[in-house]
């Protein structure tokens, strides 16, 4: 399942976004998202969708549609970013694929930063991967 979720974002590219203040560090999203749907009421409402499969994987908790198209990653409780999550959605737009990425992150802005970087680096690596292949 990991190599098909890798394969599915081949030719992907990252735009991360949340809401909030601006920031102009680009990494292209708002910074702390406080208005909304909390982290805990997100997770509860996917393990309540049939259409969603729930797993855990290296102790984060990953929920996957159906599709294969959106993948939210919610980080485990040691995490400094707890309680946070990074959702990617996989979509196509004038023939190209993208993969939209949106995190809602409950900690101090530095370290919503780094988890926001850690998985653009991930989507990097798929990438890197993907086009010498």
């Amino acid at each position: 399942m990991r190599k098909l979720v890798i394969i599915s974002f081949c030719c992907l590219v990252l735009s991360a976004c949340a809401t909030v203040s601006k920031t102009s560090d680009g990494l292209g999203y708002e910074g702390y998202n406080r208005d909304g749907e909390t982290v805990e009421g997100t997770l509860t409402r996917l393990r309540n969708d049939p259409g969603i499969k729930i797993r855990t994987e290296r102790r984060w908790t990953v929920a996957t549609s159906k599709s294969g198209r959106v993948i939210w990653s919610f980080t485990p409780k040691d995490h400094p970013a707890h309680p946070s999550f990074v959702k990617r959605e996989v979509i196509e737009k004038d023939g190209r694929i993208y993969i939209n990425t949106s995190a809602r992150c409950g900690s101090e802005k530095h370290v919503c930063d780094k988890l926001a970087r850690d998985f653009i680096q991930l989507n990097n690596k798929a990438l890197d991967h993907m086009s010498t292949n």
